[in-house]
């Protein structure tokens, strides 16, 4: 027997078995703990000697399924309320305005959304998008292809009128080369900031679209920054969360409708505050 098989996988042989096997009495109950060894394809147990710590050898891993399989992981707690809006505006004549300019833009709210006292509201994920006719039958509408007119308008959103989003920058108005070297986004002059501000010399127009400036979306269906990493937008009990389009040159084509889809989840501050601080850096990491 070239493996202790009396051991194996932890179990130990019945008494009839073991004398069969002309095997002696199993180990008294206040033994040391088994020591585990193994041969890269099983898993086995062998009686560890007095004052033995209990060590792992190389062991094939063993699968355990939890009661219900993935259900757990997808059921959510009732004080969690799943959250959506969808809101859509018409087209207006303004869109289509020749004198539209980015110092002189369209600009209309598409939506917004206050949580109630106790409450908060965190989104997840931010959806814009443009309709137009399918010309196929009366009313029949289809998106617009991802970031068509992002040269024409843009999406703004803020938390009581601030842009506290996180570090994105968008040049939607294209700017003319600048044959000096200096690019439309740079650091200060001695800045250390790993962020860059606008260099509005080299991007004037970008910069003065209703005040938003670089801050302003493009048009994609998709939310800010890269869809790869985890991305939330938390708006607490009072706060105000604003959408707009601004339209900085005129719209050159039809459209059917412009919309503006936003999900997340809505509870309490109080249970968010407990999530937020079970991620939170310790103090003393540094920063």
């Amino acid at each position: 027997m070239n493996r202790p098989d009396l051991f194996r996988r932890g179990r130990v042989l019945p008494a009839a078995q073991r004398k069969a096997m002309g095997l002696g009495a199993p180990p008294p109950s206040s033994a040391t703990p088994p020591q585990v060894v193994g041969d890269g394809q099983d898993c086995y147990l062998q009686p560890g000697q007095p004052g033995q710590q209990l060590s792992v050898g190389t062991c094939s891993a063993e699968r355990v399924v939890l009661a219900g399989g993935a259900l757990t992981s997808l059921m959510v707690d009732p004080l969690i309320t799943p959250f959506e809006q969808l809101f859509r505006a018409l087209p207006e004549e303004g869109m289509f305005n020749p004198n539209v300019t980015p110092s002189r833009p369209f600009v209309f709210e598409l939506g917004s959304f206050t949580p109630q006292q106790t409450m908060a509201l965190a989104l997840f994920d931010l959806r814009p998008d443009i309709y137009r006719f399918s010309g196929i039958n009366a009313g029949d509408t289809v998106p617009v292809e991802a970031r068509r007119f992002s040269s024409a308008l843009g999406f703004d959103v803020t938390i009581d009128k601030h842009h506290n989003l996180g570090a994105y920058q968008y040049q939607l108005d294209p700017a003319a080369i600048n044959h000096g070297g200096s690019t439309a986004f740079r650091p200060p002059a001695g800045s250390t900031d790993l962020f860059t501000t606008p260099d509005i010399s080299a991007s004037q127009s970008s910069g003065v679209v209703a005040g938003v400036g670089a801050s302003l979306q493009p048009q994609r269906p998709d939310r800010p920054g890269a869809g790869s990493i985890p991305w939330m937008l938390l708006v607490r009990s009072g706060q105000v969360v604003q959408f707009r389009c601004v339209v900085f040159h005129p719209i050159p084509h039809p459209i059917a409708w412009i919309e503006y889809d936003i999900a997340g989840i809505i509870l309490s501050e109080k249970i968010m505050d407990a999530y937020l601080s079970c991620v939170k850096p310790t103090a003393d990491v540094p920063r």
